[in-house]
């Protein structure tokens, strides 16, 4: 008589593919991020995306300054900042730090809520659909993506003051129409997160109501 073999519940299934989905993820990630910032052979570097409504033009090159080099591409509405130095202790001066770390931010996020969407599903892979953590899982995700527009808005003024002191110009940051569409992506999908927050709450309630009539 065959014993039947042990069969892959839904949760299981959902949890590896979330896991190999993160670190592909996580790969692409990296790749995309070293393109930010890194180490060439000719040293240090910084690039990025500033998004203002003033100055077309195809391409401006400010002059540079010490152990700097700087190149800015204009893509309509978008720039591209390129800035290497010639040696790290050019890179140490606090607007450039200031970018480097609002720039890291949203990865952090990133990483922050993948590991809480790993957690949430390795306890539905443990029969614990309903945690009350999980709820509060849900809204700490919810907080984070709202993080997400905010620390590239941080992160593009830095950047675009770092241009105008290359220039030798005032330090200003004018607020394009497009850095609304991110804000209000960022929105809706904290609206549907705090939805499902207030689904598994409920759901909660109703488990704990269940376990104490039994």
């Amino acid at each position: 008589m065959k014993t039947p073999g042990k069969k892959i519940s839904l949760p299981t299934i959902l949890r590896h593919t979330f896991m190999a989905l993160t670190i592909a993820f996580g790969f692409l990630a990296v790749l995309q991020l070293s393109s930010y910032l890194g180490i060439s052979s000719d040293g240090p570097f910084i690039r990025g995306w500033v998004t203002t409504a003033s100055e077309p033009g195809p391409e401006q090159v400010p002059p540079a300054s010490s152990g700097e080099q700087m190149k800015l591409y204009e893509f309509g509405d978008r720039k591209l900042v390129m800035v290497e130095f010639s040696n790290l202790s050019a890179l140490m001066q606090i607007r450039y730090l200031g970018y480097i770390f609002f720039q890291l931010i949203p990865w952090l996020l990133g990483v922050y809520i993948l590991y809480q969407m790993f957690v949430i599903f390795r306890d539905m892979d443990r029969g614990k659909i309903f945690p009350q953590e999980n709820v509060r899982r849900i809204r700490r995700m919810a907080t984070a993506v709202l993080l997400f527009p905010i620390s590239n808005y941080v992160s593009g003024t830095f950047l675009w003051n770092i241009v105008l002191t290359q220039r030798g110009q005032s330090s200003s940051m004018p607020l394009s129409p497009l850095f609304l569409e991110p804000v209000l992506q960022a929105g809706f999908i904290a609206l549907i997160l705090f939805s499902l927050a207030e689904v598994f709450r409920y759901g909660s309630q109703l488990q704990q109501e269940q376990d104490l009539t039994i």
